[in-house]
């Protein structure tokens, strides 16, 4: 279980316009750092009040109970935290009284991956939390290879059912598992997010299997039907579930459409769905040039992050092994380097070399989450490594070339914002979730490239509201209240 590591999130729990930074730990508390400004950090675990003594995997915020300050939620081995944020810097344990905890009293529960969205369009924020499998140290049957301890593979547990949680506007929640079409022994599943991907005004469910297929949970007016195999993202191209671990989604071709991207195990590839447009996706991992980089890499977090501001979604994966003593079975290293795909036009390029020291480091990365936290127009990016000092990966050149970024208030998760400069259209969503037990900032970004203005900027609001908003100047965080 150690060797699953855990995740980290960008998040303004204190609304003074300054993303801050949170780190799960699996052994001792979790790790939350207030930005005091331009990039500096301090340490408020303890006046926060998130020192979580839990065993942590993952984490997701959201502003759950409408009240204007984002909160946040803890994945774990045993006990789920859900903590309130009061308002005033500090948070609340409120877990036991809102009945988020997991099923922790049958089996403890193994969460991992977690995510937000309105699923039944009554205003407030549901959330979906991804369960890996049953497990107790104690019975543990340790897994040996020629005859050397090693961690044991997916295929030694048994799977524990996921939850979905119904908002039931009271500062509670309840169990709606089955009752909203969830299967009740599903895989065994790490990142997972929600988006709109049939663009039928409500919010989908896509969620990765560690060697059991991906599912994808289509929202059928409030009740979920599985379609991941029918659709084309529950399997590779040769018709294989995969060890899928981290998942994103964007629109990486710019035909409006949003396509979904998996991390898999070493010696698989990483897998990206191209969203048709029908209903189905194509497999064009090899096509896009993403296959052969990715098969001698162990693949964690992952991000559409447009690292350049050329308006094109980028690829980054943080990478590392499982197994602290990989060497002695195979010619790859525990630690690995991360990687960083320049897209150019729907092909992407390893330009990881080129990229600076920091993705020149050979780490055991797990969780990867995006956010422009000095608020220099580029996204940075915050790496949880197993076992090791996390890494905070400021973007130095990015904001060479424009930028618009968005904060939306009001019910924003799930809103999809399309950006039109001429011919020219870029979309991007506000998601909870996604990589691999992680969490970005809940702002829209866009590399505009040469491009000082915008003609328009199309808010698609959960509620079913859109917004216009005409001639809009570049290289600014542009503040959009819910009509």
């Amino acid at each position: 279980m150690e060797t699953m590591g855990s995740g980290t999130a960008f998040f303004d729990y204190d609304g003074d316009g300054w993303l801050d930074l949170y780190f799960v730990n699996s052994v001792g508390p979790g790790a939350l750092y207030r930005n005091a400004s331009a990039g500096q950090f301090v340490n408020a675990t303890d006046q926060a009040g998130v020192a979580n003594s839990g065993y942590g995997l993952g984490c997701a915020a959201a502003d759950y109970d409408s009240d204007g300050d984002l909160d946040l939620y803890i994945t774990a081995y045993g006990p789920n935290i859900l903590y309130r944020n009061e308002g005033t810097s500090r948070f609340a344990d409120v877990t036991d009284a809102a009945g988020v905890a997991g099923p922790v009293l049958v089996n403890p529960a193994m969460s991992t991956g977690a995510a937000f969205a309105d699923y039944d369009l009554d205003g407030d924020l549901d959330f979906f939390v991804a369960n890996y499998a049953k497990f107790r140290p104690e019975i543990h049957e340790p897994c040996l290879r020629s005859g050397i301890a090693v961690y044991c593979g997916p295929e030694a547990f048994e799977p524990q059912r996921d939850v979905f949680y119904r908002n039931e506007g009271d500062a509670t929640f309840a169990d709606v598992t089955e009752e909203a079409g969830m299967l009740p022994d599903a895989a065994k599943e790490l990142g997972a997010f929600f988006i709109d991907y049939d663009a039928d005004g409500d919010l989908d469910l896509y969620a990765a299997g560690d060697r059991t297929p991906n599912l994808l949970y289509r929202n059928d007016g409030g009740r979920f039907a599985e379609i991941g195999a029918l659709a084309g993202v529950a399997y590779n191209d040769a018709g294989k579930p995969l060890a899928g671990m981290g998942v994103d989604v964007g629109d990486y071709d710019g035909d409006g459409r949003f396509d979904f991207f998996v991390t898999n195990y070493q010696w698989e590839t990483n897998s990206l769905y191209r969203n048709l447009g029908n209903g189905f996706f194509a497999d064009v991992t090899f096509q896009s040039g993403l296959g052969v980089p990715s098969l001698q890499f162990l693949a964690w977090g992952t991000l559409f992050i447009d690292y350049d501001n050329d308006g094109n979604r980028d690829l980054f994966v943080a990478n590392g092994h499982l197994d602290d003593n990989i060497h002695l079975f195979d010619a790859v290293t525990y630690a690995q380097q991360n990687q960083l795909f320049r897209n150019q036009e729907g092909r992407f390029a390893d330009v990881s070399n080129q990229a600076g020291p920091g993705l020149l480091l050979q780490q055991v990365s797990r969780g990867a989450a995006m956010g422009d936290y000095d608020n220099d127009g580029d996204l940075d990016i915050s790496v949880a490594n197993n076992n090791q000092p996390a890494a905070l990966l400021r973007n130095d050149g990015g904001n060479v070339q424009h930028y618009l970024s968005l904060r939306l208030v009001g019910n924003s998760v799930g809103a999809a914002v399309r950006v039109t400069a001429g011919d020219w259209v870029r979309w991007d969503v506000v998601r909870t979730g996604s990589s691999y037990m992680c969490q970005s900032a809940l702002r829209p970004f866009f590399g505009l490239g040469d491009r000082t203005r915008v003609d328009e900027v199309e808010i698609h609001w959960p509620s079913g509201a859109v917004q216009h908003l005409q001639d809009i100047a570049a290289d600014q965080i542009l503040i959009v209240y819910e009509p």
